[in-house]
């Protein structure tokens, strides 16, 4: 082992000659490279190797490349042939193929290794990586799919494309990605035939046949409309490919006539213009060169933009008759949504389909949760929408959607602008009742509204009251803000008898304790002792699980520059603290001296 350290130390020599020839380093900076690289080359030469040690000398060579590069620029240093960074890059491909079969199993080995080697075109290492790493990870379909778009889109060599799909898909026989990249491959190589010659169609129709086979073999394997969807995009980029198209289409359709998102490709295919029976006729007007009259003018205004709106509405109400699904519903609107957001052309009517789908799904009980939001939205800015319907329209929306916290916000929203106070209680009601412990929305409007209703005195107070009373979730951020509300609308005195009232007869809460300590903190002249009751009585709660409770006591005393309550504080936290927490608190309390 010694003596192949020593060959690589002198293999070497010639590399630095020619770094100090050209003055890329100086003799110190030399010396620096050469005791670097000895101490790196002396980790990977121990008995013991890790892997990071490879790519710590790894990750060094690449860095001298860049900073060699740099110099070069900067020192205006010109070579025909770069000899330095050449042997640098030899150097680090052969860390790479050691690292690889040491760690053979190291995925990211060899998937560096690859990067590595693309970047710095070593292009005939490639192809050999590729084999030796899909020897070992033959198992990853991903690493396949790698070796397939190498050799296809570097190398050209189709033999090994088709070695290495094949390979794939009999080692992974239902991946969508190598059955799509294996499909495009051939529809790649049918389009790169321009010439009009019956030798050249006849190649083009014998690969378009195999393109067939292998969206046929698929199918005995791949079941989900999400597949054919996919394969269908692939083959709309290729004019060419219309009957496999038009198979893929009819499979969509027989294979899957109850699938939402069947109907949904369809809607979209109309609204693109590409209705079934044009893909069908596309033959026929390739190879047939007609006058555009009579029934050819009818064909061509299918494809006007009005009329492909009114074919992709009807194909999803006829998809709404059969599938009476929120999902189809969604499909719908969300095309209609989309339609709107350019109202450049065809306004009107782009509007007319929103609101019919709309209405129509709203009829059929099956609008989203968002969609509702939405159409409730556009009722308020109708502004001329019966209340009766708009009662309607809230009730049928939280009864679908019930615990939907916006649309009961909506609606008590819609009671505050009609200054109806007694049904937005009522809805207040219903809606904490429904929402149970994901209701501190409704809580907390409910108060801003009786904050701002001076004629209702008590409201708010009698609120305040019963949401205290509720789960955890809720209660815990409302007793802050009813001490703080004390504190606003009466003196800090009353806040300080609502916070020991609180503390003493209801369940423990930290952010009172430290809403009281932000109000005490806030004084012009602070009670001291207050201040400090709020930290002593958040520590005796929550002390043994929160270490955060433990730092902000200690900030206060520091604050108030007692060293010895401190000193008494930080043992009491040692003790009282989960064992677990203990070394964080102790991080965080020693990070309290340097700040």
């Amino acid at each position: 082992m010694a003596e192949l350290v020593e060959y690589r130390k002198e293999k070497i020599l010639p590399e630095y000659e020619q770094m100090k020839r050209i003055e890329l380093f100086d003799d110190e900076e030399i010396r620096e490279i050469i005791r670097k690289r000895n101490s790196l080359n002396g980790k990977i030469a121990r008995q013991n190797k890790a892997l990071r040690d490879y790519l710590e000398f790894i990750k060094y060579e690449r860095d001298l490349i860049s900073l060699i590069q740099k110099r070069r620029k900067t020192r205006n240093i010109q070579e025909k042939k770069r000899n330095v960074e050449y042997a640098i890059a030899v150097r680090i491909k052969q860390l790479y193929n050691q690292a690889a079969e040491r760690f053979p199993q190291n995925v990211r080995i060899w998937e560096e290794f690859l990067k590595f080697a693309k970047m710095f075109k070593f292009v005939k290492d490639i192809s050999n990586i590729l084999d030796r790493m899909i020897q070992l990870h033959g198992d990853k379909p991903d690493m396949w799919l790698r070796a397939v778009i190498w050799e296809y889109e570097q190398t050209q060599d189709m033999e090994r494309v088709k070695h290495f799909m094949l390979g794939g898909l009999q080692r992974h026989p239902d991946n969508t990605k190598l059955y799509y990249k294996f499909l495009k491959i051939k529809l790649l190589e049918a389009d790169k035939i321009q010439e009009q010659t019956e030798a050249r169609l006849q190649e083009r129709n014998h690969l378009l046949e195999q393109a067939k086979i292998i969206y046929l073999n698929s199918r005995k394997k791949i079941h989900s409309i999400e597949y054919l969807v996919n394969i269908l995009e692939i083959l709309q980029e290729f004019t060419f490919a219309e009957d496999l198209r038009n198979l893929v289409l009819k499979d969509m359709q027989n294979d899957h006539p109850l699938e939402e998102l069947m109907w949904h490709t369809l809607a979209h295919r109309e609204l693109m213009g590409l209705h079934m029976a044009n893909d069908q006729q596309t033959n026929e007007s390739e190879t047939e060169s007609q006058d555009i009259s009579g029934d050819d003018a009818t064909a061509k205004n299918q494809t006007t933009p009005k009329r492909r709106i009114e074919s992709c509405v009807a194909v999803y109400e006829q998809a709404t008759k059969i599938l009476k699904t929120e999902k189809m519903w969604s499909y719908y609107i969300n095309t209609m949504l989309e339609l709107n957001q350019d109202t450049s052309a065809q306004a009107t009517l782009k509007k007319k389909v929103l609101h019919v789908a709309m209405r129509g799904a709203y009829e059929a009980g099956f609008l989203s949760e968002a969609h509702y939001i939405y159409f409730i939205e556009q009722l308020f800015k109708a502004r001329d929408c019966r209340m009766e319907y708009m009662l309607e329209v809230f009730d049928k929306a939280t009864k679908t959607h019930v615990t939907s916290v916006r649309l009961w916000e909506m609606w008590m929203r819609f009671h505050i602008q009609q200054e109806s106070e007694q049904s937005l209680y009522e809805v207040f009601r219903q809606g904490v009742r429904k929402l149970s412990e994901e209701s501190y929305p409704l809580w907390q409007l409910i108060i801003q509204y009786y904050q701002v209703r001076p004629d209702l005195p008590n409201r708010v107070e009698e609120i305040f009251n019963e949401a205290i009373l509720q789960p955890p979730s809720i209660s815990s951020r409302l007793k802050a803000q009813y001490i703080e509300y004390t504190a606003i609308t009466k003196d800090i005195n009353a806040a300080r008898q609502k916070y020991d009232d609180l503390m003493l007869n209801t369940t423990p809460c930290l952010e009172i304790h430290e809403k009281m300590a932000f109000l005490e903190s806030t004084q012009c002249e602070p009670n001291v002792e207050r201040w400090r009751k709020c930290h002593e009585n958040a520590v005796q709660f929550f002390g043994e699980d929160n270490i955060n409770v433990w730092i902000e006591y200690i900030k206060f005393e520091k604050s108030q520059d007692t060293p010895k309550n401190i000193s008494h504080i930080y043992e009491r936290a040692t003790k009282t603290l989960r064992v677990d927490l203990v070394d964080t608190f102790e991080v965080k309390h020693n990070l309290l001296n340097f700040a």
